[in-house]
């Protein structure tokens, strides 16, 4: 009897070390959706010429990922400093959203390669 208390003292002991994610940092599926946004955000915000207006553009479009998801800047930094702690989880997250980013670009490229098969040039009128 001892030892089966014993056993389960320690079998408790285990799964209580496990780390559970805080409340307040936002659960992998949404944040991945979160981090896909924002890099896609920040993909067009690189193609802005002048640093002021990018620093605009980015806080708006931040913020509308934000509201979108339901939250807020502090929570998503936050969310972040939990995934750094925690690069397991990070890298799952990348490993999807590289997936998803790839996937997108392999659908424009064949939207592009199709709109440039349908255009056809005109001969000079003389």
């Amino acid at each position: 009897m001892r030892r089966l208390i014993w056993v389960l003292a320690v079998v408790f002991g285990i799964a209580s070390c496990k780390e559970e994610r805080p409340s307040n940092v936002i659960a992998p599926d949404k944040m991945q959706n979160i981090l896909y946004d924002i890099h896609v955000s920040d993909g067009y915000i690189s193609t802005i010429a002048m640093p002021d207006s990018s620093k605009k553009v980015a806080a708006s479009y931040y913020k509308g990922i934000y509201k979108k998801f339901g939250i807020d800047s502090t929570q998503y930094a936050q969310s972040m400093s939990y995934y750094y702690k925690h690069p397991q989880d990070l890298d799952k997250m990348y490993k999807y959203i590289s997936k998803r980013l790839s996937k997108q670009q392999k659908a424009m490229e064949k939207a592009d390669s199709l709109a440039k098969s349908k255009i056809k040039v005109l001969p000079a009128v003389k």
